[in-house]
């Protein structure tokens, strides 16, 4: 009966939902390496008979319904488990096994390859700034795993092992004098060691109702406080140290969350301080970073050492005013090592091995960081490690961190194997000279500084309405460093000797510009 079962789920139609009570009106939504529109229906969710509120809403693809995976089948006992190097989803249960794939209409039943109907498969979206949610096709895999999945066209709502769905069924009796909901009042962290980080976490009420648990896929650790709301501290919190990208900070309505984003946490512990303090350590193992060399001073500091270094690289144009350590270390320079994480960006060969955008961007990154920071740069980098930040994340945190600065380094690539050299964009939108200077300013200097010290050939500044560009606040620029496409350039940026020059001229651009940056009040 279970491979009758198997096989008819695999030839079956999923059933067109009908019109629900809601709309979009105009969300935005990312997937696919771009910004879409989404003004289509919008379901309430109901999973054994309870309403659950995800950070994104059933929404509809092909005229079928896409669901966030996670929420609705752990709900459920199933366990769901992504896998970011081939994009996997696999979700099972005592008797049933399902794998999926991002973009990919083929999946496994209990090992039986069979069509998702419709050409509806999985995908990696989010909301405008949002996190990331993997949304699969609900009525395929809640019927292959065995759960009845219902749509109630007149409450719009998708119903998964549910009996029924009624508003007033979901919308508590109000109350003449509703009790105040207990509050987190107060939120600190602190890196306590090499590989240590400590939340102090207080509130209003006795700490009773405390959940802390681990999850993969991507690492994080989450803390929730049931029945308590986050409050005013709601938000992220980039971190990029030891390990760990950052501390998200949510509230549902049901209880305050706390994750800490790392893939690399060895240990951790969740403590009462006192009744109203909770205490959450986090000891990471992190990998050793990319060695890099000493840096040098750059030629336009003013000191006596910087003057006795003959072979300090000197930039074609100067500032108008000259870098003074004291004056530019009060500003944050961003750097955005492109790709990351499931995202391998553009893909070469040198001797054979395969090589990867996202390897060769956070080690040239890394070594632009030593020798901004020898000059007295603070410097601050969207990623430390193999992960992901959305396009959203890496413009946000340099907004939220109030940057001068914002650069993003990549590696081309082409069809034409024969396409070599470098060049840098600045997007249009975000050109503006209220930070004492313009994004275009930004990038010829780092194009010019680059050419000097690599020799590479030069195809100029460009303009592009890049995601992580557009949404910078400060003058930003999008780097591309040569083709990996193109085996010469591949074996150069893959070499130690050559990436110290690349990130010496993208250091000499930033160091150029930074005196003239104003940053507004």
């Amino acid at each position: 009966m279970r491979k009758i079962l198997i096989t008819l789920i695999c030839m079956m139609t999923i059933m067109i939902l009908g019109a629900a009570t809601a709309n979009a009106d105009g969300m935005l939504l990312e997937y696919d390496g771009g910004v879409h529109e989404y003004d289509g229906a919008v379901y309430a969710l109901v999973v054994n008979n309870h309403e659950i509120d995800p950070p994104l809403s059933p929404i509809i693809f092909n005229d079928r319904a896409l669901v966030p995976v996670r929420e609705i089948f752990e709900e459920v006992g199933a366990t769901v488990e992504y896998d970011g190097s081939d994009q996997s989803i696999r979700i099972y249960d005592e008797d049933t096994t399902i794998l999926m794939f991002i973009n990919n209409n083929i999946a496994y039943v209990n090992g039986r390859k069979c069509a998702i109907p419709d050409n509806v498969v999985p995908k990696l979206i989010s909301k405008l700034g949002g996190e990331t949610k993997t949304m699969v096709p609900i009525r395929f895999i809640s019927e292959s795993i065995g759960m009845p999945v219902d749509f109630d066209a007149d409450a719009g709502a998708i119903l998964v092992a549910s009996d029924s769905y009624d508003y007033e069924d979901f919308i508590p009796e109000p109350e003449a004098t509703p009790a105040p909901k207990p509050q987190v009042t107060g939120f600190a962290y602190n890196i306590t060691g090499n590989t240590e980080l400590t939340i102090d976490i207080q509130t209003d009420y006795p700490i009773e109702n405390e959940d802390d648990f681990m999850m993969n896929s991507p690492g994080r650790l989450v803390v929730d406080l049931n029945g308590s709301g986050m409050g005013k501290y709601e938000g992220t919190r980039y971190v990029n140290d030891i390990g760990i990208s950052t501390i998200r900070l949510g509230d549902n309505g049901e209880r305050a969350r706390f994750v800490v984003d790392s893939e690399y946490i060895d240990n951790y512990s969740v403590d009462c301080v006192s009744d109203t303090q909770l205490r959450i350590v986090v000891t990471t193992n992190p990998p050793e970073p990319t060695p890099v060399p000493a840096a040098k001073p750059h030629s336009l500091i003013q000191s006596s050492a910087a003057a006795a270094d003959s072979e300090t690289p000197k930039a074609d144009a100067k500032p108008s005013k000259t870098f003074n350590r004291a004056e530019n270390s009060t500003k944050l320079v961003i750097l955005d090592a492109g790709h990351g994480g499931s995202d391998s960006g553009a893909v070469g060969t040198v001797n054979g091995q395969s090589v990867y955008e996202k390897t060769l961007t956070l080690s040239i990154t890394y070594r632009v960081k030593a020798i901004l920071e020898s000059n007295g740069v603070t410097v601050s980098m969207t990623r430390t490690g193999d992960t992901l930040p959305s396009l959203v994340e890496r413009p946000t945190q340099a907004n939220g961190e109030n940057a001068a600065l914002f650069v993003s380094i990549h590696i081309n690539s082409a069809d034409a194997s024969e396409a070599h050299g470098i060049e840098t964009y600045y997007s249009t939108e975000n050109n503006g000279d209220k930070y004492g200077t313009t994004s275009s300013y930004l990038a010829s200097q780092l194009l010019r500084n680059m050419i000097n010290q690599t020799g590479a050939s030069d195809r100029g500044v460009r303009t592009a309405n890049h995601a992580v560009t557009r949404r910078c606040n400060m003058p930003a620029s999008l780097v591309e460093c040569g083709f990996i496409s193109n085996s010469e350039e591949a074996a150069l940026m893959s070499s130690d000797a050559y990436q110290n020059k690349l990130a010496q001229g993208i250091a000499d651009g930033i160091l150029n510009t930074l005196p003239i940056v104003t940053i507004p009040d």
